[in-house]
């Protein structure tokens, strides 16, 4: 791979701060899994992230129609 160890190393701590990967040492290594738990609750985050834009989108665009519609009447 084209990124050296520092940086994968930096952004495994990353992960592991947001609660993404959990590790375990095996001898001089470490071992990283993804975690299930934080994956869920970025799931989670990221459906109601989606929601609320695609609502507010939804809105805005409702607005802009009726906004046309008066003019062209």
């Amino acid at each position: 791979m084209g990124v050296s160890r520092p940086a994968v190393s930096q952004h495994l701590k990353v992960l592991k701060a947001a609660c993404l990967v959990t590790d375990r040492a095996e001898g001089t290594r470490r071992l990283y899994a993804v975690d299930a738990q934080g994956l869920k609750a970025l799931r989670n985050w990221l459906d109601r992230f989606w929601d609320e834009a695609l609502a507010a989108f939804k809105e805005a665009a409702e607005r802009e129609t009726k906004k046309h519609e008066r003019k062209s009447s």
